[in-house]
């Protein structure tokens, strides 16, 4: 148990470093991409920053001293801070991948008020789960919390997989895998919910908040370099082509 608290608390500063690093490297990759593509790399590298900002808060709370009661102390339900602002900008930037013209804007709106829509029913579900006596209420916040989770699912599996259908090749891998990180990434977090709902073990917190550090950091990143990668293979394209045009 001591090993699992310590592994934890430095998981935190893992995190936080890795974030602060991704920032650096999105931020630097900026200029190398076509004009149309800088600004996915600019809020990848914006959420990262937040995300390290918060994790050093975070990792001031928990400590690296292998004490329990500073990872117990923590309050679950500040993530949703950092989730509220980032997972919005994390979306945004697939559809600046996307390039979405004015007319499917609405479905953007969309799948961004269904995120939102989650991350605020999941922070009244955490709150009212650390509250005695509202157990209920806990659960109805985060079924809603579900339905706005499927909702985004729906809309990036139909409506948004046709708008990608038409892009070229690097773009549709990118969507590709950044649904797949959707869909998988972030089914962690219900979970979590789920099992801390059931089991109130103390070793089972932390481990809720290791496998939390572990998931936010593969996912705020990993999605950011795929959509740094395809940027990357249009502005090649398009820079060769342009090359063989001037020959």
């Amino acid at each position: 148990m001591a090993e699992l608290v310590l592994i934890t608390q430095y998981t935190f500063v893992v995190t936080m470093l890795g974030m602060a690093g991704a920032s650096v490297f999105f931020w630097l990759e900026r200029d190398t991409l076509e004009a149309n593509f800088r600004s996915a790399a600019t809020i990848a590298g914006i959420y990262t920053a937040i995300a390290a900002t918060m994790y050093f808060r975070m990792s001031g709370v928990v400590g690296t001293n292998g004490d329990i009661q500073g990872l117990l102390a923590l309050p679950t339900h500040i993530r949703y801070i950092d989730w509220l602002i980032t997972t919005p900008l994390m979306l945004v930037n697939l559809m600046i991948l996307l390039e979405v013209t004015a007319e499917k804007q609405g479905v953007a709106i969309v799948i961004i008020a269904a995120d939102i829509a989650m991350i605020v029913f999941g922070f009244f579900g955490e709150r009212f789960a650390n509250t005695p006596g509202m157990t209920f209420e806990a659960w109805v916040m985060f079924s809603l919390g579900m339905l706005a989770f499927i909702l985004l699912l729906y809309m990036l599996y139909s409506t948004l997989a046709e708008v990608a259908k038409d892009k070229v090749v690097p773009v549709r891998r990118a969507f590709f895998n950044i649904r797949l990180f959707i869909l998988i990434g972030w089914s962690i977090y219900p979970l979590g919910f789920v099992f801390g709902m059931l089991g109130d073990a103390d070793g089972f917190k932390v481990a809720r908040e290791l496998v939390y550090n572990i998931s936010d950091l593969v996912n705020k990143v990993g999605l950011g370099l795929i959509a740094l990668i395809a940027a990357k293979e249009i502005t090649r394209d398009i820079q060769l082509k342009r090359a063989m045009r001037d020959i």
